[in-house]
């Protein structure tokens, strides 16, 4: 799933029965609002005093003896992650492997602020596709 900045907590009612089910709100930093309903691995966390509002937190679909689970990562207050810069570098990271390079969106709120956090943490690190293109580039124009 992903990581988000925001959580917040409801029950809807199941149209087709009287039975309500417990949901958390994430705003994730892919800028949308996921739904979430409650599994056993939230209510967990929730039990151990995690998954608080305005934490930051990274969700992941995971398998367990053959059966879908939740993988919760609880990183704590949503405000200290954006002064967290090792930690941001580490996300950053994460982002490049996967060929996604932090950027500004232009978002204001906590989002923008994120935003603005990973790109300026991740400004230091070496991104392999461009140091391997610019290399490429060097050994080019030797030649010539």
């Amino acid at each position: 799933m992903g990581s988000g900045g925001s959580l917040q907590y409801g029950a809807a009612a199941c149209s087709c029965c009287a039975a309500r089910r417990s949901f958390l709100i994430l705003e994730g930093t892919d800028a949308r609002l996921h739904y979430i309903y409650y599994t056993p691995e939230i209510e967990a966390a929730r039990n151990r005093g995690g998954l608080r509002t305005n934490s930051f937190v990274q969700l992941r679909k995971s398998t367990a003896e053959s059966r879908p689970a939740l993988e919760i990562e609880d990183m704590g207050d949503s405000e200290a992650m954006l002064r967290n810069d090792s930690k941001l570098r580490q996300l950053g990271q994460r982002l490049i492997r996967r060929g996604i390079i932090p950027e500004d969106d232009g978002w204001s709120g906590w989002l923008g602020r994120y935003q603005k956090a990973l790109r300026d943490a991740v400004t230091t690190l070496e991104i392999p596709s461009v140091t391997k293109q610019s290399e490429c580039s060097k050994n080019r124009d030797l030649g010539r």
